[in-house]
């Protein structure tokens, strides 16, 4: 907000034209750009008062010795009878207020009273009509501070772009959504170089009333205006998602990918999730391992089985088991070997899958018959028939598993007794 009060200096410049005498060419030349109004024809000019403009010369002459304190003691000090007087005198204090520290709200008070005399020259009332409302506005009180700029409109007959995007704003804050639309349309329409806020405001404004088709055609369009922006691909690519729009979601993301925008852990992991839905699973597991090896990713029981659960959709079962194992290991959670082991049965590495189920049984009473249930099978390619015999007598103990496991005891005696071995 500081940076709409930079020109200061310039502005109080004007007010020692004012006391110096030669405002009145001055006044008629600024008249001419304040107020564009048809027809319009500037008032007399007013002078101050040869003891005022005594004072405020003073004071000027401190604040141009950057005595900006002394300045204001002695603006303090005016006792000014006429109207015009008093109002110059206020809008000149107030204007040195506003770069005081904690004076923002008495600078307000002293601008508001010398505007609302209007008795101020053309071109000093029009520019204290927005100064007002952005005070208003920085203070947080947004529908006064509308009034002001729709004063300051109707003053000068001008439109502005940044006074419609702070409107458009304030409706934002007022939690009025369905009156932000128009007024940043009209930010868009009068802003020369194009700005982002006010096609962000409409995005809000439709997301809070969920018309998110609404806001997928201003982000569409602004994809367009600003092409180099970060902003816009992934948010539209959430969008997309948002509405269902899974391949256009992923093409968004693709973009912002190849040009560098997307930056954050969950950003490349939303990524992954639409490669995921996609049906490109490899592509999936790619993503979430590439950034997890670079340590953008946190290396955790989460992030590792994202991978793992990725792995095993594309039926890449022994690299899904790797990264069973790290997560299991990570996260100290026995369920995950027993997925580790399962990804071992796929692929056929029956040793490792006893090793990983094994490793299941620990502290894993709520899933220990599935545990069981898997060592048969891994027991029994294995050649190892009492071990699986022993494994399928302890899953058949789980009710839930009990018809499985009793399915195999016959199996297992005959390849057994085939072999000549004992059970």
């Amino acid at each position: 907000m500081k940076k709409q009060f930079k020109n200061l200096k310039a502005t109080v410049l004007m007010t020692s034209a004012l006391v110096l005498g030669s405002y009145s060419s001055l006044s008629m030349a600024q008249s001419s750009m304040q107020v564009q109004c048809p027809g319009y024809k500037p008032a007399k000019t007013k002078l101050l008062s040869e003891r005022t403009g005594k004072k405020l010369n003073k004071a000027f002459e401190a604040y141009n010795q950057d005595l900006t304190k002394e300045a204001i003691d002695l603006l303090y000090e005016i006792e000014a009878k006429d109207p015009f007087d008093r109002a110059s005198v206020d809008r000149f204090l107030g204007q040195l207020l506003i770069s005081e520290d904690g004076k923002r709200a008495e600078a307000k008070d002293y601008l508001e009273r010398a505007v609302k005399t209007k008795v101020l020259n053309d071109n000093d009332h029009a520019p204290l009509l927005k100064l007002v409302g952005d005070l208003e506005y920085e203070a947080g009180n947004y529908e006064v501070a509308m009034s002001w700029f729709d004063k300051w409109m109707d003053f000068t007959c001008k439109e502005d772009g940044l006074t419609y995007l702070k409107i458009a704003k304030s409706y934002i804050e007022m939690k009025q959504m369905e009156k932000v639309i128009a007024p940043a349309d009209k930010a868009i329409a009068l802003m020369d170089p194009p700005k982002e806020g006010a096609y962000s405001l409409k995005v809000q404004s439709y997301y809070e009333r969920k018309m998110y088709n609404e806001a997928i055609d201003v982000m569409e369009t602004a994809i367009h205006v600003f092409p180099d922006s970060d902003t816009w691909y992934t948010r539209l690519g959430l969008f997309y998602q948002i509405t269902e729009q899974y391949q256009k979601a992923l093409a968004m993301f693709e973009l912002s990918y190849m040009q560098g925008f997307l930056t954050t852990a969950t950003q490349h992991k939303q990524f992954a999730q639409l490669y995921a839905v996609n049906g490109i699973p490899h592509k999936a597991a790619e993503i979430v391992e590439k950034h997890i090896k670079s340590g953008l990713i946190p290396r955790d029981k989460d992030n590792l089985s994202s991978v793992a659960n990725s792995l095993y959709q594309a039926r890449e079962f022994k690299k899904a088991a790797v990264y069973f194992g790290e997560a299991a290991k990570v996260g100290n959670d026995p369920d995950l070997y027993r997925r580790q082991g399962s990804m071992l049965l796929s692929a056929g590495d029956y040793k490792g899958a006893v090793e990983a189920l094994n490793k299941a049984l620990v502290n894993n009473a709520e899933n220990e018959g599935k545990v069981h249930y898997a060592l048969i099978e891994a027991h029994f390619y294995l050649g190892d028939y009492k071990a699986a015999m022993l494994a399928a007598n302890k899953a058949k103990t789980f009710r839930a598993i009990r018809k499985n496991a009793d399915a195999w005891i016959p199996y297992i005696q005959t390849k057994a007794t085939n072999k000549g071995i004992r059970i």
